[in-house]
């Protein structure tokens, strides 16, 4: 069928989208979301030495390349100096200003508003879509930094926030993607910001899900992530468990995403082997769905989540969740419907909650339901491209009149396949 209306282009700005976690997922939402409407091209830095600078092999230059990645036309833009964050972009400004010249539309999204940096300097208009503030993204990473990349982080720190509040300042239209992450960038600019919205995370529902599925599921916890990332709090996961183990029989913990490095797991688990705890590594999306069938309950252990896309994901099959109150997961967790959130480090509460929850199957399909049916009626793909929609057409006029005659074209087509295909046949 030939396309009668042609699509602009459109440039995503993000950061690096390692292959798993939360921007990568976002990433994928938004590479969808333009790809029906534009011609999207990803653009992120990069900190590969074949294409950067490499100060243990003397090379002081980088360059750029193009690169598939999961399926999504990309560009990698080569650092310099990666060990100073403050200059990632403003180093490499001739490389930004030089890829993005033939874009006139602009779609950032990631954890952090950083990536925006490149269209602040090169004064471009873009909207937006981000999960945390700088500091919150930073918190407890840098609690494991040697002393001198501590200090060095710490410095490079007060630029960097100073560059994020220009951007969040700067920025025609920015989506938070909770309500705590809302007001977290409310309270780095300091002042009432009309171009600061919310906007959730779109979930796929689980079309085979059924109350008599619920019935038959194991007694399997689930815990998704990159359980390397000191942020995800990998100690308090394990302790819970330890716990629950020793009080239920046959019970097993699924925890999906890199393995942690094996020191870092022999410092939580004491020496001790694992019980019952598999680390699955990253698997594909067919295993990780029938995972997710076959669990009663994840857990969420977080410092902090942005949102915690993977509570939303688990949700959408009808898994209850016990999480600590992190940030994000005050958007889907309903104390008593769908979960419970309990206190950061809190062991006691979350066993509590999680042992009573696995031995009344009564209570767990009515979280069950509940999660399923919310989900479904607040985190919907057609809500949150609508929202996408309405956002770009505040900050580039021209495409609310696009949008129209696109979807109406796409409804005259749809309408009129079957005679098109008659009089091509």
């Amino acid at each position: 069928m030939k396309e009668i209306i042609k699509k602009p282009k459109i440039a995503i700005l993000t950061l690096h989208p390692y292959n798993y976690g939360g921007i990568l997922s976002s990433l994928k939402v938004v590479y969808d979301f333009c790809s029906k409407y534009f011609e999207p091209t990803v653009f992120f830095l990069s900190f590969d030495k074949e294409i950067s600078a490499y100060l243990k092999g003397f090379k002081f230059t980088s360059k750029s390349r193009f690169k598939d990645y999961f399926g999504m036309n990309c560009v990698e833009i080569g650092a310099r100096f990666s060990f100073w964050e403050p200059g990632h972009y403003s180093f490499t400004a001739k490389d930004w200003k030089k890829c993005l010249s033939e874009f006139d539309y602009f779609f950032v999204t990631s954890g952090t508003a950083i990536p925006a940096h490149p269209l602040v300097f090169l004064n471009k208009k873009f909207v937006m879509w981000v999960a945390t503030t700088y500091e919150e993204d930073k918190k407890n990473r840098i609690q494991e930094l040697s002393y001198l990349r501590f200090l060095l982080d710490r410095l490079g720190a007060v630029f960097v926030r100073k560059i994020e509040k220009i951007i969040l300042r700067r920025a025609n239209l920015t989506w938070a993607l909770s309500s705590y992450a809302k007001k977290s960038f409310q309270e780095e600019l300091g002042v009432v910001a009309p171009s600061l919205s919310q906007c959730g995370y779109p979930m796929e529902m689980k079309a085979n899900f059924a109350l008599t599925n619920l019935k038959s599921r194991e007694e399997n916890i689930i815990a998704v992530g990159r359980f390397d990332d000191p942020r995800k709090n990998l100690g308090m996961l394990i302790r819970v468990f330890n716990k629950l183990s020793e009080s239920k029989d046959n019970i097993n913990l699924y925890i999906v995403g890199p393995k942690p490095s094996d020191d870092r797991i022999k410092r939580f688990l004491g020496g001790k082997t694992p019980k019952n705890i598999i680390f699955t590594g990253l698997i594909s999306n067919e295993k990780l769905d029938d995972l997710y069938k076959r669990s009663s309950l994840m857990l969420i252990t977080s410092y902090q989540e942005g949102l915690g896309i993977i509570g939303l994901e688990a949700m959408s099959y009808g898994v209850p969740i016990i999480a600590t109150d992190c940030g994000g997961t005050r958007d889907y967790i309903v104390n008593g419907k769908s979960g419970w959130l309990v206190p950061i480090d809190d062991d006691e509460q979350m066993f509590n909650k999680a042992y009573n929850l696995l031995r009344d199957n009564k209570l767990a399909e009515e979280f069950s339901i509940f999660s399923h049916n919310f989900i479904r009626n607040n985190f919907s793909y057609e809500k949150i491209y609508s929202t996408f929609r309405e956002g770009l057409s505040k900050v580039y006029p021209e495409l609310k009149d696009y949008f129209g005659l696109y979807n109406l074209e796409e409804t005259n087509l749809k309408f009129n396949k079957d005679s098109y295909e008659d009089s091509n046949n």
